[in-house]
């Protein structure tokens, strides 16, 4: 455990729209680089405990997804296409209580993750970074899956948590209800629906479904960490579920498969996505992606992590 001072950084991206990044970094320069990418509607601040563990041993960079945390929205490019985050939605200036909040269904500019593999990929080099070892938990883990597709020769390893495989049918009846509107009403009826999004999201997976079936945790969360995820969805605003839509999408064995790079997969028994990350057990996955395990508790969570990521960063690069 390093306790180390973390810095803040902005990092301005882009050539014709430039854009504004935030990012963490803690550790020494000299030491190998681990880049942290957290899942969705997080930002840079919940990989603090990480951060804290590999430090001693790395230099830790932790960044904020682009329209999430700190970090600026993804810029209009000139031919439409990219993000125009601002656009994807009207304003909402109804006086009436957003009792029953419809989906976010229609398509937005930008869908998948395309724009934000290419934006790590910015990131990456606008840094200096020589093969970077890549982190990443669910929306993180479908970024670095891409990212390590698109550059492998850029990667030393990866290692993903929360890279779940979900089947068509139950991805679709997931979307249907996932991603509510959370648009500022008058009443404050948003800010109760997403008290109850950022507490369940705990409890239940997918979120919405309360029964038996759907419950992966049973310790009672403290507040402060749900008030936390509350802002990262109300930090996010209405466009909180681009990337996060994009990584539901992405979420199966098909896309780890063409992985090239020395991966490993940690599991542990109350993870929320438990039982889809266990299915991987049934893919053909190749020979450089490999399973962890950890037991029940942080501790352990975190030894295991560190571990891989000492491992994989003594592997020959490219």
């Amino acid at each position: 455990m390093n306790n180390s001072p973390v810095l803040k950084h902005y990092v301005t991206l882009g050539t014709d729209n430039p854009w504004q990044l935030h990012y963490r970094s803690q550790g020494e320069d000299h030491l190998p680089v681990v880049v942290l990418l957290h899942a969705s509607p997080m930002s840079s601040a919940i990989m603090q405990p990480i951060m804290n563990t590999l430090s001693d041993s790395f230099k830790v960079i932790a960044l904020d997804t682009p329209g999430y945390g700190q970090s600026d929205p993804l810029p209009q490019t000139q031919d439409g296409e990219g993000d125009a985050l601002n656009n994807s939605l009207e304003p909402n200036n109804s006086l009436e209580p957003n009792n029953s909040p419809e989906p976010i269904n229609s398509p937005e500019p930008h869908v998948g993750l395309a724009p934000y593999v290419q934006a790590l990929n910015e990131f990456i080099n606008a840094l200096g970074l020589k093969q970077p070892l890549l982190y990443g938990s669910a929306t993180g883990a479908q970024i670095a899956i891409e990212y390590a597709k698109a550059h492998p020769a850029s990667v030393k390893g990866m290692v993903l948590e929360n890279a779940a495989w979900f089947k068509d049918d139950e991805r679709s009846a997931i979307l249907e209800q996932y991603f509510p509107d959370i648009r500022p009403q008058k009443d404050g009826s948003h800010l109760a629906l997403v008290w109850k999004m950022s507490s369940q999201l705990f409890h239940y997976f997918p979120w919405f479904d309360t029964s038996e079936n759907a419950r992966v945790g049973h310790a009672d969360m403290p507040a402060q960490v749900i008030q936390d995820t509350l802002m990262g969805y109300l930090t996010a605003g209405e466009n909180y579920h681009l990337a996060y839509r994009a990584a539901f999408m992405n979420e199966r064995p098909e896309q780890l498969q063409p992985v090239t790079v020395p991966t490993h997969i940690l599991r542990w028994p109350s993870s929320l996505l438990k039982q889809y990350v266990d299915r991987l057990d049934d893919a053909e996955l190749p020979e450089n992606i490999q399973m962890r395990f950890a037991q029940a508790g942080i501790d352990d969570r975190f030894n295991v992590l560190k571990q891989s990521m000492l491992s994989l960063s003594n592997t020959s690069g490219e």
